[in-house]
């Protein structure tokens, strides 16, 4: 167990004691990278606030928010909606759970609306928000909550397509760290990268596909067209977020690997420009730019940092 792992296990842990000794708070946002493992952690304090089952995913006192439709928003009228319910008495014992799936796609009128319950909510009523983007949180939501980090502890993009696509990239960092050899051919890195962005893109679309159908087949049942539709894109946009993450993470790794094999000093001003490139494309992917527009970007900036004096 990594200690980031061992840190959300003890994190939960400590929910549940809270919960036990009749201390919990009643607001909670979990936030980290994966939503999937944001709402594992959720269900499993759901589970024991309300005494269900062990795979029990559904209850009559739990109660669910979501984005709806194609800009994945919730909306005020959603959110009173859930807030009508969460006044209803409980219909199994005394406590009441709502989970808010991506509450950061709430827009302002949905969390001035929300704010009061939050301050104030109904009696025996637990609130747990879920984020990967904490921040986009209003800052008066964000205070009135307990924040858990939570890390996702299962296997991530390790497989044989991903690494036979890293040893391509290792190649192509080595080349455009080499300024004789580019001096010699300044086409090939070109080349070399459109084929990058192609196996890149392949990529993504099998991740996301992926991670979609696996999630699609643990769906409750009842859920909206537009609610499936907006779960199933930030589903998507997450498996590309992890995929882009990981890219960064190997980057580094890459060049670091490289250049202590040679004893040579780490380009870290470079290094800093490349990982700069990646993460403005991800920012550039988030607001709909085209796909392979993004990754011509980030591989043409790379290029230039790298092959730069």
């Amino acid at each position: 167990m990594t200690g980031s792992e061992g840190n959300t296990k003890r994190n939960l842990e400590a929910l549940h004691g809270e919960l036990e000794a009749g201390r919990l708070h009643h607001a909670i946002l979990f936030h980290g990278k994966s939503l999937a493992a944001l709402e594992e952690g959720s269900l499993s304090l759901c589970r024991n606030i309300l005494g269900m089952e062990p795979n029990q995913c559904e209850h009559p006192d739990l109660f669910h928010l979501r984005p709806s439709g194609k800009a994945r928003t919730i909306s005020v009228e959603s959110t009173r909606e859930l807030i009508a319910d969460l006044h209803q008495s409980s219909i199994h014992g005394e406590r009441k759970v709502a989970i808010l799936h991506e509450a950061d796609r709430m827009r302002r009128n949905s969390a001035n609306a929300f704010l009061k319950t939050l301050e104030e909510p109904p009696r025996g009523t637990y609130l747990i928000m879920l984020s990967t983007r904490p921040y986009s949180l209003l800052t008066t939501i964000r205070s009135r909550c307990i924040q858990i980090r939570i890390e996702d502890a299962r296997k991530g993009t390790e497989d044989s397509e991903w690494e036979d696509w890293l040893e391509r990239y290792a190649d192509w960092l080595k080349l455009v760290t080499d300024r004789a050899a580019i001096r010699q051919d300044r086409i090939a890195p070109i080349l070399r990268a459109n084929g990058l962005i192609l196996g890149f893109q392949a990529l993504l679309a099998s991740k996301s596909e992926e991670t979609w159908e696996s999630r699609k087949a643990t769906l409750p049942e009842g859920l909206e067209e537009k609610e499936i539709e907006a779960i199933e894109t930030g589903i998507r946009k997450g498996a590309r977020t992890n995929l882009l993450a990981a890219l960064e993470e190997k980057t580094r790794e890459i060049i670091v690997s490289a250049s202590l094999s040679k004893n040579q000093e780490i380009p870290g001003h470079k290094l800093a420009k490349a990982i700069e490139a990646l993460e403005k494309t991800a920012g550039l992917l988030e607001v709909n730019l085209k796909e392979e527009t993004a990754l011509e970007y980030f591989w043409l900036t790379s290029l230039r940092a790298w092959a730069a004096k």
